[in-house]
């Protein structure tokens, strides 16, 4: 009787401890304490997790699916090289040359990766024995890619198919637009002009003809409400990274010639909101970009009531200007009418519209009284760096151009952020002694490498998948910059080295014929960055405007 009485005791007290051991665990997975992954895992023997340590090209697996159905009829290396002309077609025929001569080191790392994928596999299928479940990671939906000249193709069916809203009432001045558009369109072919480039424009007659009658025709009406520092207040934005939203708020501000107080006389209404201080005003600890909406909608509905000029025409003959990566999705809906001059122009994204939206150059201002200090860079034969980038982490594809280019090869001057020096002099003079500049994409598609590869005359590379570039309605990117996709990374070398030295010098001398295009003035100079942000503007109304 003793003896059964303790065996019932002793079943009894190891339940009681299996159901605390039982307890905790539970407890380690619901408040994912550190190591809870580790502890469930002794208790599933049906999730196996294969990890790769060794680092490799992330389009590698892709490709060697390609390569295993192809290694019958050719090599590894040519499967690349297939793959690259055909994305990149009119380089010049160096490129041939160039690749034949990379083939044994190419195929060498094409070779091992498929070693190592073999490896893998082998792995896969072994562990499978020891369980029936295995955790394959979902393949990452790829975004559609849309390239340059498949933008141009939507931006002139957008001009086709698509106007603004006919007014609710006519007016004086959109007769004046109405005629403007016919000049525009019936522009004569003129390329006699000492202070453009035809070279670095689609077409420099249209643009011309158009850039004279904006500065004969056009006034713009500027919104005097709003608080500081959001509204009406350039002076807190002149320095930076978003340095255009202040910019060309003070220009606009300070015009003589485009400025009106007489609200009839106006073909464009002004917002004067700076993205930025929204930003740092309304919301600064949230990354909840839909949370100042409220407050831009408070501002439009005052606006709308105050007068009758947003109603006339549902917000077509209105514009702002922001900088700040939260611009386009804080707009897109409450604003979608605007035209909006944004940076951050990803056309898959927040609704960007080729022909009506405009593509606002992000600039970065280091001193805002003398914008144009260190202008320029060295000559091409003192150019010593082949490649160079530097720059924070943000985003998904930074870590992806360390991975294949960082401190792997001698001509490609990949880092991260530079120590911080005086007037950033370090990053600075790679800029003005590199031929390429590398400008990568960060948390969004724009980047103010773009504008500072100008500044410092180095040709710019520009990597970040539907990007449109500024003043895409008439200049002509490609005859100055170049082009590649964030899939082709680990071929960034190869494609520069088919850019042969005539084709770089020529692109050399366009980039410093389009700078005037892309530099803040103390005081506005013709064709400089604030005109031509505002004929954007103008062009893009002038184009989508209706007869009564």
């Amino acid at each position: 009787m003793s003896n059964g009485y303790q065996h019932i005791l002793g079943i009894q007290r190891l339940a009681c401890f299996g159901g605390v051991v039982f307890a905790v665990v539970i407890m380690f997975q619901y408040f994912e304490f550190p190591y809870g992954d580790v502890i469930s895992s002794l208790f599933s023997a049906t999730k196996i997790h294969i990890t790769n340590t060794r680092s490799y090209p992330h389009e590698n697996s892709s490709l060697l699916l390609q390569i295993s159905g192809d290694m019958n009829m050719t090599g590894a290396s040519d499967v690349l090289v297939k793959g690259i002309m055909n994305t990149y077609k009119g380089h010049d025929d160096d490129m041939i040359d160039i690749i034949k001569h990379n083939r044994s080191e190419t195929k060498k790392e094409l070779d091992d990766s498929i070693d190592l994928n073999r490896n893998a596999t082998s792995l896969s299928v072994h562990l499978a024995n020891v369980s029936s479940v295995i955790e394959v990671p979902r393949k990452k939906q790829k975004r559609k890619v849309v390239v340059i000249s498949e933008m141009h193709d939507i931006l002139v069916h957008n001009r086709e198919s698509s106007h603004s809203m006919k007014p609710r009432w006519s007016s004086r001045a959109d007769q004046e637009l109405l005629e403007a558009k016919v000049q525009i369109e019936n522009a004569q072919l003129n390329e006699e002009d000492h202070d453009l480039y035809p070279s670095v424009f689609r077409n420099v007659s249209i643009f011309r003809r158009s850039y004279e009658l904006m500065e004969k025709t056009l006034k713009v009406y500027i919104y005097k409400e709003g608080e500081k520092p959001i509204f009406n207040n350039p002076e807190a934005v002149m320095k930076g990274i978003y340095a255009s939203e202040g910019w060309f708020m003070m220009q606009m501000k300070k015009s003589k010639r485009f400025v009106t107080r007489k609200s009839k006389e106006a073909h464009l209404f002004y917002i004067p909101y700076s993205s930025k201080m929204l930003k740092a005003t309304i919301s600064p600890y949230s990354y909840d970009r839909q949370s100042v909406v409220p407050f831009l909608k408070n501002y439009l509905d005052m606006i709308s009531r105050r007068y009758t000029f947003w109603n006339r025409t549902g917000g077509a003959d209105h514009f702002f200007a922001a900088c700040h990566d939260w611009g386009p999705e804080e707009t897109s809906q409450i604003m979608a009418t605007c035209i909006r001059a944004i940076c951050n122009t990803d056309i898959e994204k927040a609704g960007f519209e080729l022909g009506k939206d405009v593509s606002l150059p992000e600039t970065n201002v280091r001193d805002p009284q003398n914008p144009l200090h260190q202008l320029g860079g060295k000559p091409p034969s003192k150019r010593s760096v082949f490649a160079f980038f530097a720059g924070k982490m943000h985003g998904s594809l930074r870590p992806i151009l360390l991975q294949h280019w960082e401190n792997k090869d001698p001509d490609m001057k990949i880092f991260r952020k530079l120590p911080k020096v005086k007037d950033d002099k370090n990053y600075v003079d790679y800029m003005k002694s590199s031929r390429f500049c590398i400008c990568a994409k960060g948390s969004e598609v724009n980047s103010p490498r773009v504008v500072e590869a100008i500044f410092y005359e180095c040709v710019p590379v520009i990597i970040s998948d539907n990007f449109v570039p500024p003043f895409f309605e008439f200049l002509d990117w490609e005859s100055f910059a170049i082009f590649i996709q964030e899939k082709d990374i680990p071929n960034l070398k190869i494609i520069l080295l088919s850019i042969t030295n005539k084709r770089y010098l020529q692109m050399y001398q366009r980039v410093k014929q389009v700078q005037q295009h892309f530099l803040w003035h103390v005081k506005p100079v013709r064709y400089d960055i604030f005109h031509m942000i505002l004929h954007s503007i103008w062009y893009n109304r002038v184009l989508r405007v209706n007869s009564m």
